[in-house]
């Protein structure tokens, strides 16, 4: 046991030294730069993101056999995507986060002196925990978006009806709106229309990136209204009230499970509630001593 002690040891001491050194370099790797977003976060200024990013960009690099995992790869890229890329990961660089994970399980359990079946089960749950992350900020980002669609189809639709066509009313609503997710990717339509894609294929891209079925159902609107040459504002006015009125479905149908949702909870405070006022009376009852 001593020996596997000095080998984490060893192992610790080196990824604390290659970290250091990472800082101290302070570089970026021109692949990532490309990948960067024009709003970029705070987080990314921090020298502590930098340093975490250039060591699991170290730990994909020595994967070996990557033209195998090509698949794999590419499912991983359309999740990571569909979750708002986030910490802006590549798939190799999630898929050496997934070690990772399972890498500082095995030394937490091994420093507990957890028994092998228990370190075992607790490292297989550290490297699917990273997938279980991407999920939960897939369906938050899913649901931020989703709250803020109505208000800008109706800012959309002021605009196109005072005489904008498509792309300066989306223009404006970048430019006037509040910062939001649906807002950063109308921000990249934008720049991909600036650098010459046409209207239909960057639309077709930004449904893919969000991944949710109703801006895919209203990007599929506007393409068919611009080829039709129907009006675009009626189109757009038509989405916003179904939006709307699903947003009222949607919030009414969480408040008629609230109750159902409460009830498991509510069952423990009532128990402890008629524990604690009832629990001496049966006390002194058993004992003979109330009567």
């Amino acid at each position: 046991m001593s020996a596997v002690y000095i080998v984490l040891s060893s192992l610790f001491i080196g990824m604390c030294g290659y970290m250091i050194a990472a800082a101290l370099l302070d570089k970026r790797e021109a692949e990532k730069q490309n990948r960067i977003k024009p709003a970029k976060e705070t987080f990314m200024k921090s020298p502590l993101y930098r340093v975490f990013i250039k060591f699991l960009y170290f730990i994909a690099n020595i994967h070996p056999k990557k033209d195998k995992l090509s698949g794999y790869f590419s499912r991983v890229w359309k999740r990571l995507l569909l979750a708002g890329e986030p910490l802006y990961l590549i798939p190799e660089e999630f898929l050496a986060l997934k070690e990772l994970a399972a890498l500082c399980m095995v030394i937490i359990s091994l420093a507990l002196g957890l028994s092998i079946a228990i370190t075992l089960i607790l490292s297989v749950a550290g490297f699917f925990y990273p997938d279980l992350w991407l999920r939960e900020l897939y369906k938050k980002r899913r649901v931020a978006i989703l709250k803020e669609l109505p208000y800008i189809l109706d800012l959309l639709t002021l605009s196109i009806e005072a005489g904008l066509d498509l792309t300066g009313s989306v223009s404006r609503v970048v430019e006037k709106s509040k910062e939001g997710l649906f807002r950063r990717e109308l921000f990249q339509f934008l720049q991909e229309l600036k650098m010459g894609k046409a209207r239909k294929q960057a639309l077709t891209d930004m449904a893919q990136r969000i991944g949710v079925p109703e801006i895919t159902s209203l990007v599929n609107a506007i393409i068919q209204s611009d080829e039709l040459g129907s009006g675009l504002a009626r189109t757009l006015r038509i989405q916003s009230q179904e939006y709307r009125t699903r947003r009222f479905q949607r919030a009414e149908k969480l408040a008629m499970e609230a109750p159902v949702k409460m009830t498991f909870p509510l069952l423990f405070v009532f128990a402890s509630v008629f524990l604690l006022l009832f629990g001496p009376f049966a006390v002194q009852t058993l004992r003979g001593k109330l009567f």
